[in-house]
């Protein structure tokens, strides 16, 4: 009966989050960022898909910068891109403005460190042999 145990709902733990020192801009910022859920995931992949069709078939494709930045806004947690005071202070509105006027300040590799940080955050930083060792332990 201990294995049910293991699967019991108070049995999972809220993810705490996660502090990095990340330079934007040429200057050292403290971010937070906190995973998120595999449903999450799911509701943003879809709302990321588009439907074409070629010659009769219907193809579905998963346009990858929009997922980023939809995962990188949902992830992150300080800066709050969600944050109305935080959009008005760069002139946009909605938080995929936000992260688009940021970008426009941040160096290539910055914010790809950044993109990294939040694919880490999220456990997709972890080849299928990490899983297999870490379930091993």
């Amino acid at each position: 009966m201990s294995d049910l145990q293991d699967f019991l709902m108070d049995s999972f733990e809220e993810a705490e989050p996660i502090e990095r020192r990340v330079s934007l801009g040429g200057k050292e910022k403290i971010m937070k960022f906190k995973p998120i859920s595999a449903a999450t995931g799911d509701e943003i992949r879809r709302s990321c898909r588009k439907t074409t069709f070629h010659k009769g078939q219907r193809l579905v494709e998963t346009d990858q910068d929009a997922f980023v930045a939809k995962l990188t806004i949902e992830t992150t947690t300080v800066p709050d891109f969600k944050s109305q005071e935080l959009q008005q202070s760069w002139g946009v509105l909605g938080a995929e403005n936000l992260l688009k006027a940021m970008k426009t300040k941040m160096k290539d590799g910055e914010y790809a460190t950044f993109s990294n940080i939040v694919s880490e955050v999220n456990g997709y930083d972890k080849s299928m042999n990490d899983l297999v060792e870490e379930a091993k332990n």
